[in-house]
C-alpha cells in the first residue's frame, strides 16, 4: 500500500502536476491523521478498560476488607464488654458490702482488668490505593470521598485504642493494681496481704476509683466499636450499590 502511494506520488512530479500532487499531498497528510486518531482512540479506550478493570478490583477487595473489619470489631466488642462487666461486678461488690475483700474471685477479676485487647485495622486495599496513587481510579466523586472520610474515622479510632492501651491500662491502671491487690494464682496468704493493705482508706478509695476508671474506659471502646460498626455497614453497604 505505502509503495502504491509513493509510485502515485512520483509519477505526479514527474509530470509536473503540481495542483494535483498538492490535493494528494493534502489527502495523504489527512489520512495520517487520521489514523493517528484512531490509534489515540483505540489506545484511550484500552486505557479506559483497564482503569474500569482496576477500578472494580478495588471495589471488590474493599468490600472483602470491610467484612473482615466487621469480625475484628466484633471480637473487640466481645472484650471491651467482658471488661465492662467484671469492672461492674467488682463496684457492685464494693457498693453492696462497702469494702472491696480480695479473695479468689475478685483477685482473678483485678487480674482480668490488667489486660486490654489490640484493636485491629482491615485496611490493606485502602492504603494500597493512597500509596499508589490510584485512589483516583475511583471515579465516583461521592465514593472516592466517603472512602477516605471512614478511613480517616478508622485511623482516628484506632489510635484511641493503642493510646488508651499503652498511657491509661499498661502504664496507669496495671501499675496501681499490684500495688494494692494481689492478681497472681490462688494464695491465702497473699490475700490476706491485700485486704491488710485496703484497711488503709487512701489505698482503698486508690483501687476503687482506677476500677471506675477502667469501667470508663471499657464503656468509651464499646460506643466507639458501636459506631464504627455502623459506619463499617453503611460503607459496605455503599460499595455493593455501586457494584450493581
Amino acid at each position: 500500500m505505502i509503495k502504491f502511494f509513493r509510485h502515485i506520488r512520483q509519477r505526479l512530479v514527474t509530470e509536473s502536476k503540481f495542483s494535483k500532487y498538492m490535493i494528494y499531498a493534502i489527502g495523504e497528510i489527512v489520512l495520517v491523521v487520521i489514523g493517528i486518531l484512531i490509534a489515540l482512540s483505540i489506545n484511550t479506550w484500552n486505557q479506559g478498560r483497564q482503569a474500569s478493570h482496576k477500578e472494580a478490583s478495588y471495589i471488590v477487595n474493599l468490600q472483602t476488607d470491610l467484612e473482615e473489619q466487621l469480625e475484628y470489631i466484633e471480637i473487640q466488642l466481645e472484650y471491651e464488654v467482658k471488661y465492662f462487666e467484671v469492672s461492674n461486678r467488682l463496684l457492685d461488690l464494693f457498693k453492696k458490702e462497702s469494702t472491696l475483700t480480695i479473695d479468689t474471685a475478685s483477685s482473678k477479676d483485678l487480674s482480668t482488668l490488667t489486660e486490654r485487647k489490640t484493636f485491629t485495622k482491615a485496611d490493606p486495599t485502602y492504603q494500597d490505593l493512597i500509596a499508589t496513587g490510584n485512589i483516583g481510579l475511583i471515579q465516583d466523586e461521592y465514593l472516592r470521598n466517603e472512602l477516605l472520610s471512614y478511613y480517616l474515622e478508622l485511623e482516628r479510632i484506632n489510635k484511641i485504642m493503642l493510646n488508651n492501651n499503652a498511657l491509661l491500662i499498661d502504664e496507669m491502671f496495671g501499675l496501681k493494681i499490684v500495688h494494692s491487690a494481689y492478681i497472681g494464682e490462688p494464695d491465702q496468704r497473699l490475700y490476706d496481704v491485700s485486704n491488710q493493705l485496703l484497711q488503709e482508706p487512701a489505698r482503698e478509695l486508690m483501687l476503687i476509683n482506677i476500677i471506675d476508671f477502667r469501667e470508663k474506659i471499657a464503656r468509651g471502646n464499646i460506643e466507639r466499636m458501636k459506631l464504627l460498626k455502623e459506619m463499617t455497614e453503611a460503607m459496605l453497604e455503599t460499595l455493593k450499590q455501586h457494584r450493581l
